[in-house]
């Protein structure tokens, strides 16, 4: 949770795992370190061109592009999204299949010796609602935007 920022009004149906904080993540993404996207970019070492992507670099380039699409579904800018997730995700834990939203339910995000959380049945702080099967996620969103 959020060491400065408090809990905002999207998230009142996670202040039992949030309390009074922002709470992240709100999605999960494919972001392996020791896997992730192999890219090409000759500019650093054209010797070398390919280059493993994961983590961060990883996923919101991912997420980024499935957002555009959606964009471009309903035809106009989608504005501030948590809202819409925090529907989609909620409407998903009441058992609606056209969201998108995939939960993780096992797992954890500790890292590198740092004791992270458990993922867990609906919203929790190691995957947020979960990840996305983005062709329902993508008009999903769209309706929402």
């Amino acid at each position: 949770m959020s060491g400065v920022f408090p809990r905002p009004l999207y998230q009142i149906g996670v202040t039992k795992e949030v309390g009074k904080k922002r709470g992240t993540p709100d999605i999960s993404m494919s972001a392996a370190v020791d896997g992730g996207a192999w890219v090409y970019y000759s500019f650093v070492n054209p010797a070398s061109p390919w280059h493993i992507f994961g983590g961060t670099s990883e996923a919101s380039p991912i997420f980024s592009g499935i957002v555009a699409l959606a964009g471009q579904v309903a035809h106009h800018r989608l504005g501030l999204l948590n809202p819409g997730l925090y529907a989609l995700g909620a409407l998903s834990q009441h058992g609606v299949k056209s969201t998108g939203i995939v939960d993780v339910t096992s797992g954890n995000n500790s890292f590198a010796g740092v004791t992270g959380f458990d993922a867990g049945t609906g919203y929790d702080l190691a995957s947020g609602w979960g990840t996305i099967d983005a062709a329902k996620f993508v008009p999903a969103l769209a309706r929402l935007g």
